[in-house]
């Protein structure tokens, strides 16, 4: 559908284009959701002809079944979209509408400049802004799936949306998704408390949307469900603000009606307003559901209930704006983005008012605001971001800072002040050497081991000690009852005894010498943190007060409950001091080629893009599915949670993971030796499967070919999370797509199993 002329096209791909806001009134959605060949676009995206109704009839029947009558098929009326000619535009909008006319749909990545330079701009200048909790509405192909990406980065706030919420529980197969799928095939709307249950436990309590702020999206569509976020038990969903975009019903079907969506990175384009690159026309598919009679339903059934929801959200006195978004999206969101930077305002001198009390100094709103922001970042891997002049604190306050106020980009963590991306890029390729993906696993595994101490119980090792904390514990060494210092040579564990060796002290630190047990020695761990905390060494502000089991290397990872007890549990925050491992699981996710379904080489990886609201490294590249790993699970317990929960995989995709190893590195940092094992998954996922991100964490999902992952940790390096890197690399390398010839092979697989001891 576009005003050039297609007359030079085969007919057969006019056909597939403007076939599918027909497949409802023919009854054959099954047949077009399984034939790619009518839900796909052909090369040629933007195309207008007539057809005839046997040429539509024929398809039709060819991607039905084999009895398919191709005769009484062309009697039946088709209800195509109107046509488009060189003089005719399509839909014609009303003339008082006169803000259509500079409508326009930006590219991805004009959007997240918009948004981040807003933030560097504007927000920057700012105290600090408490969390915001965003209601963003709007009727049938208003702009919402576009502006909240955008609000998101902005403001840090948690995209949510209920149909992905909804589509992730079906997907996995949970009895809450199996009702409400139940509920909608029966054409009834969903019971307000299935729904204000699966919210809650997304956006309430001590989630990471609670403490960062969210964004909901596709929600309330009824005054019920309105006013049960103002008041009564969902009190703490109440938003701190509505947006309400809206477009005319003429530019909404016009848009609707011409919308296609890239199956491998879910971009939405358009054969006017966003025309999609020649070169993935063939990955294009429309939505089923964007017909006529589909569109003016749900055109109409908006306008019947948005009046009454507006109603209940200006009666409990949330501040509500409406916006026009039938012109350039990026001026929709510097108009929304002022809107709540004043409610964020607002909201920040509302709480001075509430701290202050009518009583003592007023506070300055830098100090409401930073006493308002969510627990700060203390990322484990902050070290590969580090400048080589800056120790850990510094680079971690930067870190923060930066996250905080100025919205990084992709490569932001790796940027100075006032360098801009391009600039950050170049120099960073400078430094870490030309393309070889050797760079990638170097920044993971910086340190001389020769400089720390081992940490022992009984002749057993279980951490690392660095010179600070060592030369801290001076008086518990020299008394000897909290911890003691042994020579390697009164060592009878041989593994403990080479470890202490070549330490430049020749020794080892025994903790807990006299203990008889894990809660004897427990009781010793938690003075000698105590005591760091007392000199300084451990922030106390970092004090988590949850305590972690501690084993030894040799024991390897050992779930809660696993039938192994610890030999001690330390406060969480002070692991890294101790220089205790820390574990956490990866799954690839990958796609054989449809040309050689024989082949079971990959041919493309399915690559997360992390939320822009993420409290570390957001924006960067990660694996499909990523997580740390909690003591109270094993490793496939956890598994099997983090997929369902990040990609919303299905349970027989699930079952289909298999374990592929492990990746493990480690580095220095000023609290200690940073010790990573990383338990690496791999699964084919079956083709048109796309991974469905229902909570908010991952911003997309894209399918990317083998040759264009390898590109992008070649020369675009930054723009990975650090550790997801070295898992992709090291996907690469077992499946033989990274040749021996690579420059620096043998060092880079040696360095992707680092010795935890």
């Amino acid at each position: 559908q576009s005003p050039r002329s297609a007359a030079s096209l085969p007919r057969g791909l006019m056909i597939h284009i403007l076939l599918t806001s027909s497949v409802l009134s023919f009854g054959l959605v099954p047949a077009i959701t399984r034939s790619s060949r009518l839900r796909r676009l052909r090369p040629v995206c933007d195309v207008y002809a007539s057809v005839s109704d046997r040429e539509v009839a024929e398809l039709l029947c060819d991607a039905s079944a084999d009895d398919c009558d191709v005769a009484e098929l062309e009697q039946r009326p088709m209800r195509l979209p109107p046509p488009r000619t060189p003089t005719r535009a399509g839909y014609v909008a009303d003339p008082s509408l006169v803000s259509w006319a500079p409508f326009t749909y930006a590219e991805p990545y004009v959007r997240r400049s918009a948004a981040r330079d807003y933030a560097r701009t504007t927000l920057s200048k700012l105290p600090p802004l408490p969390p915001l909790r965003v209601v963003l509405m709007g009727g049938v192909a208003a702009g919402k799936g576009t502006i909240a990406p955008m609000l998101s980065q902005a403001f840090r706030v948690r995209c949510i949306g209920v149909g992905e919420l909804l589509r992730g529980e079906t997907r996995a197969r949970r009895a809450r998704g199996l009702e409400a799928s139940h509920v909608m095939a029966a054409g009834v709307l969903l019971p307000d408390e299935l729904v204000l249950q699966l919210l809650g436990e997304r956006l309430g309590g001590g989630t990471d949307a609670s403490r960062n702020g969210w964004l909901l999206d596709g929600f309330p569509r009824t005054t019920s469900q309105a006013e049960a976020l103002v008041g009564g038990s969902w009190a703490e969903l109440r938003p701190d603000a509505v947006v309400l975009v809206e477009r005319p019903d003429e530019l909404a079907r016009e848009f609707a009606l011409g919308r296609c969506c890239d199956s491998a990175t879910g971009q939405t384009y358009h054969p006017v307003y966003a025309p999609a690159p020649a070169e993935i026309c063939e990955r294009l598919v429309w939505r089923v559901d964007d017909t006529s009679d589909a569109l003016n339903r749900r055109l109409s059934d908006h306008k019947r209930s948005v009046e009454a929801i507006v109603g209940v959200f200006e009666s409990a006195g949330i501040p509500l704006r409406r916006f026009d978004n039938a012109r350039s999206e990026l001026e929709t969101f510097g108009e929304v983005a002022e809107f709540l930077r004043s409610v964020a305002m607002g909201k920040l001198e509302a709480a001075r008012s509430d701290l202050a009390g009518g009583r003592g100094r007023k506070m300055s709103l830098d100090e409401v605001g930073a006493a308002m922001q969510p627990s700060p970042a203390d990322p484990a891997d902050v070290a590969p971001y580090c400048f080589l002049d800056e120790d850990e604190e510094e680079c971690l306050s930067r870190f923060q800072r930066e996250r905080r106020r100025s919205a990084p980009d992709d490569v932001d963590a790796f940027c100075g002040a006032g360098e801009s991306e391009g600039e950050c890029v170049i120099r960073y390729k400078e430094e870490a050497g030309r393309g070889e993906l050797l760079a990638a696993v170097q920044r993971c595994n910086s340190y001389a081991l020769r400089e720390f101490t081992p940490l022992l119980v009984g002749d057993e090792q279980v951490g690392w000690l660095n010179p600070t904390v060592l030369e801290a514990l001076t008086t518990q060494l020299a008394v000897g009852r909290a911890c003691e210092l042994v020579e390697a040579s009164m060592l009878r564990s041989e593994a403990a005894a080479a470890a202490a060796g070549q330490c430049e002290n020749g020794f080892a630190v025994r903790i807990a010498p006299g203990a008889s047990g894990a809660k004897e020695r427990s009781e010793f761990a938690a003075a000698l943190v105590e005591e760091l905390v007392e000199d300084g060494v451990i922030p106390r502000s970092k004090l988590r007060h949850e305590l972690q089991d501690v084993h030894p290397f040799s024991a390897g990872f050992v779930a809660a409950g696993g039938g192994v007890a610890p030999v001690l549990r330390m406060e969480r925050a002070s692991m890294i001091y101790f220089g205790v491992p820390s574990y956490g699981v990866h799954v690839n996710g990958w796609v054989r080629d449809p040309r050689r379904p024989s082949s079971r080489e990959p041919s493309a990886m399915w690559v997360a893009t992390r939320s822009m609201s993420k409290a570390t490294y957001p924006g960067l590249l990660d694996q499909m599915v990523a997580g740390g790993q909690p003591t109270a699970l094993t490793f496939d317990e956890n598994v099997r949670k983090e997929c369902e929960e990040e990609a919303s995989l299905p349970p027989e995709v699930i079952a289909a993971i298999e374990p592929a190893g492990s990746v493990s590195y480690r580095y220095a940092t000023p609290k200690g030796l940073s010790t990573k094992v990383l338990m690496t998954h791999d699964v084919e996922m079956p083709q048109g499967l796309q991974p469905l991100c229902s909570d908010g964490e991952v911003e997309q999902f894209r399918l990317l070919p083998i040759a264009e992952v390898l590109r992008s940790l070649r020369e675009d390096l930054p723009v990975w999370k650090p550790n997801s890197a070295l898992v992709a690399i090291d996907f690469l390398v077992r499946h033989r797509l990274v040749s021996e010839s690579e420059p620096g092979y043998a060092e880079l697989v040696r360095l992707l199993r680092q010795r935890v001891s």
